[in-house]
C-alpha cells in the first residue's frame, strides 16, 4: 500500500477499533488498531491489518502511523492516520511499539 495521505472510517466491531484505507488503487484494506501511544508529544497508533484467515494473524505484522485529530464543517472532531515519511523517526517507532507489545505480553 503506498498512500501519502489516507482518510480512514472508523466503525465498531466487537470494542475493537477498525480503521479502513482506500488505497490508491482504490481497493479498501481494514486494520485493527493494536496501541495508542505518545512520542515527544505526537500521538500514534499501531495497526495490524485484518486478514479472514485465523492461521494469517499468528504472523502479526503491524504498521505505525501518526494520529492527527482535527475538526471537520460540522464540528465533529475526527482523526487521520498519516503513514510516517521520516524513515528513522519510523524506526524509533517501531522499536517503541515493539517495547510495548512485548511488555503487554509479559504482564498477560
Amino acid at each position: 500500500m503506498d498512500e501519502k495521505r489516507i482518510n480512514p472510517e472508523q466503525e465498531s466491531e466487537q470494542e475493537e477499533d477498525i480503521i479502513v484505507f482506500e488505497g490508491e488503487d482504490g481497493k479498501e484494506y481494514s486494520f485493527k488498531v493494536e496501541d495508542y501511544f505518545f512520542y515527544q508529544g505526537q500521538e500514534y497508533a499501531v495497526l495490524s491489518e485484518v486478514t479472514e484467515s485465523p492461521a494469517d494473524s499468528d504472523k502479526l505484522e503491524c504498521i505505525v502511523c501518526r494520529i492527527e485529530n482535527s475538526t471537520d464543517e460540522n464540528g465533529e472532531e475526527t482523526e487521520e492516520f498519516v503513514n510516517i515519511e521520516d524513515q528513522e523517526l519510523a524506526e524509533k517507532l517501531i522499536e517503541i511499539a515493539n517495547t510495548r507489545m512485548i511488555e503487554d505480553n509479559e504482564e498477560e
